[in-house]
């Protein structure tokens, strides 16, 4: 397939699977109140004993056991050539907790969970930051110091957010901010509030770290903050078309071509009947 077209592609089943996301028209509007629900049904610990269930029918158990909205992205299974139905899980953990179970489920088909609005959505590394960064929010601080307030986004939603603690050594993680916004991606809201600290943020796979401008540019995994999400492709090494900014052992940011098909030679048996000796030639009658 030409590099152009393989391209498009790519693109268009990267705007499918936003598209179809879980909450995607637009973005999803984080839910405070329904993260902090998820937040502690995820610290609570069970014992979960789970063989021969598939995954679909292990998270709607989960789902009505904790009290908890818990969506999976089948779009993205999909694209990645599983029938959800057909994913059985095996797990058996005594005293654990949730969180804990839903790694060790999520893995087995290389998959993770992330607090998005008011779900716990299972999908791909990628998409799972890309959603949890995306998601739209409401920020009011005056003159609140700028750990303070990245340590209140990071619980109140549910996102790896990291302060270099060379940064508060130095006091600029106290430097007060002040910021009223409504509806605004999660990303540009942290991107903001660093701005006003003389600081900046870097992406390291599924972790906001806020640091200097020098080490953010040192640190982050690609020209956002905001990953591109690899799109699910079968017959790509890693089953993932990855572009520039993606995350979590993609292509790099280079797009590979599907490996050639090489067709063996056929090869032929011959029957028994080949396989005997022919039988003598005769030799023609002879004329008077």
């Amino acid at each position: 397939m030409p590099r152009s077209l393989l391209l498009l592609v790519a693109l268009m089943v990267t705007a499918t699977l936003i598209a179809a996301a879980p909450g995607s028209k637009g973005s999803a509007k984080a839910d405070p109140a329904a993260a902090e629900a998820i937040r502690k049904a995820l610290d609570t610990s069970g014992n979960f004993d789970f063989s021969g269930v598939n995954l679909p029918g292990v998270l709607n158990t989960i789902a009505e056991q904790y009290k908890i909205n818990i969506v999976l992205d089948r779009t993205v299974l999909q694209q990645m050539g599983f029938e959800p139905e057909s994913m059985v899980v095996e797990l058996k953990m005594k005293e654990g907790k949730l969180r804990n179970a839903l790694r060790a489920m999520a893995g087995q088909y290389n998959l993770t969970f992330a607090i998005v609005g008011d779900a716990l959505v299972i999908t791909t590394e990628e998409l799972a930051v890309y959603r949890q960064l995306k998601q739209r929010i409401s920020v009011d601080y005056d003159a609140v110091p700028l750990n303070k307030a990245i340590k209140e986004l990071s619980t109140r939603y549910g996102v790896n957010v990291v302060i270099d603690p060379r940064t508060a050594r130095t006091k600029s993680a106290d430097n007060p901010v002040t910021l009223q916004v409504d509806d605004v991606p999660f990303e540009a809201a942290v991107r903001l509030l660093c701005e006003m600290a003389d600081l900046k943020p870097a992406r390291m796979g599924n972790v906001i770290f806020v640091t200097t401008e020098a080490r953010a540019d040192k640190l982050r995994d690609g020209d956002s903050l905001v990953p591109t999400p690899g799109v699910p492709m079968p017959g790509v090494p890693g089953g993932v078309l990855g572009f520039a900014g993606g995350i979590g052992g993609g292509l790099g940011g280079a797009i590979v071509p599907p490996p050639a098909v090489v067709t063996p030679p056929a090869v032929v048996v011959p029957d028994k009947a080949d396989k005997a000796d022919p039988p003598p030639a005769k030799d023609p009658p002879k004329k008077d």
